[in-house]
């Protein structure tokens, strides 16, 4: 089945017929079930095998004889449809068997409604299809064909409809499902499908004449997300009291143990006709899962699933949050999006009603509330199968400060949480991988495991996202187009932090010349004094969340140039002409410095105080106010002043409290600032920030540091990662090599583990006090016969590919 995107595919795109047999596609969301039954010769089921290529428009869920499989496809968009293959010869078996798909089509293409059309994030044709290449092999030989056409089988689901939330409106949706009798067993070989139609041919995959179809079909670039099944840690309260619940003696409803080991029992659920209940269940942490209930009774009751992300204050406006310690029950309520069900009362000990959401959900805490009919209703079992990226961390840090320590399970977590067939912002509200957030969280991949796959998807996905002026969508995939110029640049930034981990010159290769339409929309909109002009207005003038700046922007910079963004540009010049000298291109990447030199000029004349070293948010600024971090760190950054200039004015600007603050995740860009002018020791006074995270008992890190903010998992705010790691392990990974320089600031000792384009390197260092003395013990491992530079406090340097390195100095007059 190898290089079906080139049109090899036997199989036709299907989707339901209507009453009268003709083509039908209904302009709302639909949820479509299909099947195609075949039959093995008894007692020779181990001799076939059963190869499977598929894809759906939008997401599909796949089973066969009744086992439940991998949910797909991986995330499009507007250029390439996923598919991914199977081998699956360990679920088939004697006799008849069945291949059960089910296929949500979401609607909404152009013009887009934010909260009533689906996930933003999800693309989607005007009509939904499947496509299905199976073929039985035995011996080699494809002894059966079950290629999607008109021997498939298919129903529409009429129970299924998806009901807005203005709270996490750019998720599309959320499920109200009638439980329906008619479907049970669906997925089984003996199930009687009767009444089912023959399903209709949409197109074929292929057109002879170069017209392409809304499916432009590549195989899953990425792994197939996980799913592992998981039980909740604790109840928290209930409707007959905190940690109780109304309960049936002599079954189980299964919690997790604190140590994540055996399972402690609980009753199960029993509610009397005509009652409510809820309760509150804790999963111990921000997770993203599919929830999952198992039922007996209840015809006419409804039961809906809240999910969210913390205990918070109930402000009756869903735009306003207050939140304060996360697990804090006491006068705080749950608040969130929930799903309805309403079971069809067929469920017996023996056959259970079951349900869960087609898409996963993000949660730390569920509300269950359940009202009941004329009938009981039993909850024999409630559970979640958690999914999520397979990333496979390497990567380790532990120092003798436990609220460090935390701080990195926090980052990790939030990492974790936030990859799925993307990156995402937010996986609670958005699951949108937008430029920056992206490009900090690819550096944070790099450091834990080296797997660059996702990031090589995302660096494609924004290539593609492209318009004809150059611009890249600062969001994509995504149904609903969204420019913010900045988050162009941002995109250099990840190919040169690609290069700089990998020396891979066939990426720099690939994108030279969109990255060069990049940099050509800038140079055009150049204003006579020689900085980037105001931002157009049908784009987003957005640089950060800022209080000072309502909507990410300083207000001078409504109807004038933006200081910060001619700085990013310049610094983006920088990166460009060194990817560009790297891959040949020298004499372009000469004139990105001339242009670099240009705009540094300019803001040099335009942009700086008469009277001090701080550079004005804009030339338009008149106010003492217009000032921020931002624009201070970039000139930095941007090569505008030296390392020299640029420490005094990094001084001024960490102790002028008057200043613009950068968020926490652009604090990224301080950092490497104070990196730069060799002030980094300077940046443990930062941590305070993140430090205060630990007190409200977060168990990921959020989207900023007030008590207004909205997401509670925001990897962009994971950057202990990247500084614990580069700096007070001092693993830098560069261009030109590999220097190991650790930072010690407050701490007494520190080990862990650093990813490579070397391999992992391990380091570990302790100071040790004794009377007047205080040593420092610096110790680090990696592959032999790859040379690392190594720089220790006391300033010497050592460049050595010996693969392991021991070392102990005096540091007494170097503290």
């Amino acid at each position: 089945m190898a290089a079906k995107e080139w049109g090899g595919w036997s199989a036709r795109w299907i989707w339901p017929l209507d009453e009268e047999g003709t083509e039908s596609w209904e302009q709302q969301h639909e949820r479509v079930y299909f099947r195609k039954m075949f039959e093995l010769p008894a007692g020779a089921e181990r001799a076939y095998s059963l190869n499977l290529a598929i894809t759906a428009d939008s997401r599909y869920r796949l089973f066969v004889n009744g086992q439940r499989l991998w949910a797909g496809p991986c995330k499009g968009h507007g250029h390439v449809h996923y598919y991914e293959e199977f081998n699956l010869d360990d679920v088939l078996q004697p006799g008849i068997n069945v291949i059960a798909v089910m296929v949500v089509h979401y609607t909404g293409t152009s013009p887009f409604e934010l909260g009533e059309d689906g996930p933003l994030s999800i693309w989607r044709s005007q009509k939904g299809g499947l496509l299905v290449e199976a073929d039985v092999m035995n011996n080699g030989q494809i002894v059966q064909e079950l290629n999607t056409d008109t021997s498939w089988k298919s129903i529409r689901d009429h129970s299924y409809r998806l009901q807005p939330f203005p709270i996490m409106r750019w998720m599309g949706g959320l499920e109200e499902v009638e439980g329906d009798m008619s479907l049970l067993g669906w997925t089984l070989p003996e199930y009687d499908d009767s009444v089912w139609l023959a399903a209709g041919i949409v197109q074929p995959v292929r057109d002879d004449y170069g017209q392409l179809t809304p499916w432009q079909l590549a195989e899953r670039p990425i792994p197939l997300l996980y799913e592992r099944e998981q039980l909740f840690l604790k109840l928290m309260r209930s409707s007959s009291g905190e940690g109780e619940a109304l309960f049936e003696n002599g079954h189980s409803l299964e919690l997790r143990n604190e140590a994540g080991g055996a399972s402690t029992p609980l009753a199960r659920i029993y509610v009397e006709p005509g009652q409510q209940l809820w309760l509150e269940l804790d999963a111990g942490e921000l997770i993203t899962a599919y929830p999952q209930l198992k039922l007996l009774g209840g015809k006419g009751s409804r039961i809906t699933l809240l999910y969210a992300e913390c205990y918070e204050e109930e402000t009756g406006d869903d735009e306003i949050r207050r939140k304060a310690v996360r697990d804090d029950m006491q006068e705080h309520v749950l608040r969130g999006g929930y799903d309805s069900y309403h079971p069809a009362g067929y469920g017996t000990s023996v056959q259970m009603e079951c349900y869960e959401p087609f898409w996963f959900r993000t949660f730390r805490y569920v509300r269950l509330e359940v009202n009941t009919g004329a009938e009981p209703l039993t909850i024999s079992g409630f559970s979640y199968r958690e999914t999520g990226y397979p990333l496979l961390p390497e990567g380790s840090f532990h120092c003798n400060d436990e609220r460090y320590n935390q701080l990195w399970e926090l980052s990790v977590r939030t990492l974790q949480r936030c990859m799925h067939e993307t990156y995402e912002d937010t996986p609670y509200y958005e699951q949108l991988q937008y430029t920056m957030d992206t490009k900090l969280m690819m550096e944070f991949t790099y450091l834990l495991s080296g797997d660059d796959r996702l990031a090589q998807r995302a660096m494609e996905d924004y290539r593609a996202s492209q318009l004809p002026n150059g611009m890249l969508q600062s969001r994509y995939p995504s149904v609903l187009p969204q420019v913010i110029p900045s988050f162009s640049l941002y995109w250099i930034g990840m190919i040169h932090d690609h290069y700089r981990s990998f020396g891979d010159l066939d990426i720099v290769n690939q994108y030279r010349l969109p990255l060069l339409s990049v940099l050509d929309w800038f140079d055009q909109r150049l204003t006579p004094q020689g900085l980037v002009d105001r931002t157009p207005r049908q784009y987003w003038n957005y640089f950060d969340w800022v209080e000072e700046w309502p909507l990410g922007a300083p207000d001078c910079t409504d109807d004038a140039p933006a200081t910060v963004l001619s700085l990013m540009y310049a610094a983006a010049l920088e990166q460009a002409a060194e990817l560009l000298a790297a891959s040949g291109w020298t004499q372009i990447a000469s004139e990105l410095r001339q242009r670099k030199a240009a705009v540094n000029a300019a803001v040099l004349d335009c942009c700086r105080q008469s009277n001090s070293l701080m550079f004005r948010d804009s030339p338009a600024a008149t106010a003492e106010t217009q000032l921020s971090q931002h624009t201070q760190v970039w000139a930095v950054l941007a090569g505008t002043i030296d390392a020299v200039e640029g420490a005094a004015l990094l001084e001024a600007t960490l102790t002028d409290t008057s200043l613009a603050k950068l968020s926490l995740p652009m604090s990224y860009y301080l950092f490497r600032a104070l990196e730069h002018c060799g002030l980094y020791d300077r940046s443990f006074v930062l941590w305070a920030r993140w430090m205060k995270q630990l007190d409200l008992n977060l168990t990921t890190l959020p989207e900023m540091d007030s008590v207004g903010t909205r997401s509670d998992c925001h990897a962009w705010s994971a950057l202990p990662i990247t500084e614990f790691t580069r700096g007070i392990l001092g693993v830098r990974q560069g261009i030109e090599g590999i220097t190991v320089k650790p930072h010690c600031g407050e701490l007494q000792q520190a080990s862990g583990t650093v990813s490579t384009s070397l391999g992992l390197i391990h380091v570990k260092w302790k100071i040790h006090s004794e009377a007047e003395h205080k040593n420092f013990h610096f110790e680090a491992n990696w592959p032999a016969g790859s040379a690392i530079t190594i720089i220790l406090p006391n300033t010497e340097v050592l460049l050595t590919d010996a693969g392991s390195f021991y070392k102990e100095i005096d540091i007494s007059h170097f503290s």
